[in-house]
């Protein structure tokens, strides 16, 4: 089992990447390239007003709301990984 999957599976989680693309949703998988989240938000947070921290708070609150069944993202891309309730609402 990968060293992500064995901290992420299940759990809903926050992947900041090296592009405009934020991505929350439940970790399912990983191999040696990517990583996949099932129930997925691809959040490109140049298309709204909102700053990138602020926008995470409001899914805090309300929940994930996924507009990508199953997503996989390139580990190269990724910045760093959250869960979700780790995020601080201040």
């Amino acid at each position: 089992m990968g060293r992500l999957k064995e901290k992420y599976l299940g759990r809903q989680i926050v992947v900041d990447t090296d592009s405009r693309w934020t991505y929350l949703g439940a970790f399912k998988e990983e191999d040696d390239f990517s990583i996949t989240l099932e129930g997925a938000d691809a959040f490109d947070h140049s298309e709204v007003s909102l700053s990138k921290h602020e926008y995470v708070m409001l899914v805090r609150k309300d929940g994930i709301a996924a507009n990508r069944k199953e997503t996989s993202i390139l580990k190269a891309k990724i910045v760093a990984i959250t869960c979700l309730s780790d995020i601080l609402d201040r």
